[in-house]
């Protein structure tokens, strides 16, 4: 049986029901995408179609937008509705088509598999887009690509030469990731409004530069003070639309939840400490170590170390949940507030069975496993409304000038740092 469907008002079709099928993996045909297909009266919308209902009002009632949640403080889950299998078709064909093409297919593979998973993730019964041209991402790759081989060239040429190079493209790097948090954003949007993001070099080189050269040099006691400001810099130069987000993390806090973090780490560390002061006492009273103590040392010692691994992982582990739940918990766009509530058992058997799968299938499960984290990570975050979301999506609509200015910016490409 074949379908038709509409996109901002063009009908396509006919597509075969393998076709329309494929459409939706894709994210190309969404859940309030407008279809229709012979038996039908009249077109509906796909989730409706596809058995999850969207509720109606009572007759001569204002039409409503599902889940927009107009009720002040009635918090709103993120929703992700997309399957392992579904995403699995567009790896394999993104993984082979880019080895086909020596690395070329990259660019198309990423839009491909962000446009999947962000057409799969919701809000309030609104799916995200992701709008970014394959073609700004070739264009960062070939850039990355280019100062990578001028830096390899550069050794023969001469030591001076390349340390000169080095040295420029680490005072470019801040500027790179600037660029790649606002290619990110601008090509990113919700109910047809886009993100922003208005992070300038200062700020990046604070954050991811300066920031993380006083770490070591502080023994790592500068840590939680360097991720909370690189959070809050990220955080507060991201917009929807016009309206600004908010962070409102402190350092105490952070602070706080490392301490807890470092307890997983104390029983390997006393344990370690122990035993060297047991070398050296012994080592002291015997006029030093004799040949039974260092085959003990040295039978003891890996032991400690494969026992510190599993309690360093699950230290970690704990972090991340923490971290997780806060910074979204503090972080505000208008007057809407974010609440994080992920829980750090959960995150260990999500990566322990992630990890078990994808090893066992050498990798063929990769897909699974992103599937099973990114529906984690999404339903671990709500959103409380402050009140009715249409009218501040309304207020949050940029000029006409400025999206004219965004569309027109030349240097509008991605350089994949990290954003």
């Amino acid at each position: 049986m074949n379908w038709f469907y509409a996109i901002n008002g063009r009908q396509f079709g006919p597509v075969t029901a393998e076709e329309f099928a494929q459409k939706t993996d894709e994210g190309i045909i969404k859940p309030d995408t407008l279809v229709w297909r012979e038996g039908m009266a009249d077109w509906r919308p796909w989730s409706e179609v596809a058995g999850a209902a969207v509720p109606r009002q009572p007759e001569g009632a204002p039409p409503m937008i599902a889940g927009s949640g107009g009720a002040a403080g009635e918090p709103l889950d993120f929703k992700f509705s997309g399957t392992w299998e579904g995403y699995f078709r567009v790896w394999i064909v993104n993984v082979l088509l880019t080895i086909v093409t020596l690395g070329i297919y990259a660019a198309w593979a990423k839009v491909r598999k962000k446009r999947w998973f962000y057409a799969h993730t919701s809000l309030a019964g609104h799916t995200f887009e992701y709008l970014a041209d394959p073609k700004k991402i070739l264009i960062g790759n070939i850039i990355v690509a280019a100062l990578f081989l001028v830096y390899s060239l550069s050794a023969a040429i001469s030591t001076f030469v390349q340390v000169g190079l080095a040295l420029v493209v680490a005072v470019a790097v801040p500027w790179f990731i600037a660029r790649s948090f606002l290619f990110n954003a601008r090509n990113s949007a919700w109910r047809g409004l886009r993100f922003g993001f208005h992070g300038r070099y200062w700020g990046a080189l604070r954050a991811y530069v300066l920031l993380p050269l006083l770490v070591p040099l502080t023994l790592g006691l500068m840590l939680p003070y360097m991720m909370k400001e690189r959070r809050k810099w990220m955080t507060e130069n991201h917009r929807f639309g016009t309206t600004a987000f908010g962070f409102g993390g402190t350092t105490s806090d952070v602070i706080k939840i490392y301490l807890k973090g470092v307890l997983f780490f104390l029983p390997v560390v006393a344990a370690y400490v122990s035993f060297f002061v047991m070398m050296g006492v012994s080592a002291a009273k015997g006029g030093g170590l004799q040949a039974e103590q260092i085959g003990a040392g040295m039978a003891v010692a890996p032991v400690l170390f494969f026992i510190g691994i599993p309690l360093a992982f699950v230290g970690t582990i704990f972090l991340r949940a923490r971290l997780f739940s806060y910074y979204w918990s503090t972080t505000t766009v208008g007057p809407h507030v974010f609440r994080g509530h992920m829980r750090a058992r959960d995150l260990l058997g999500l990566q322990l069975l992630n990890s078990l799968v994808v090893s066992v299938t050498f990798g063929l499960m990769w897909p699974w496993a992103a599937v099973r984290t990114a529906k984690f990570h999404l339903e671990s975050i709500d959103v409380v409304p402050a009140g009715n979301l249409d009218t501040f999506v309304a207020e949050a609509q940029p000029p006409v000038s400025a999206i004219g200015e965004v569309a027109g910016d030349f240097m509008d490409f991605d350089l994949g740092f990290g954003a």
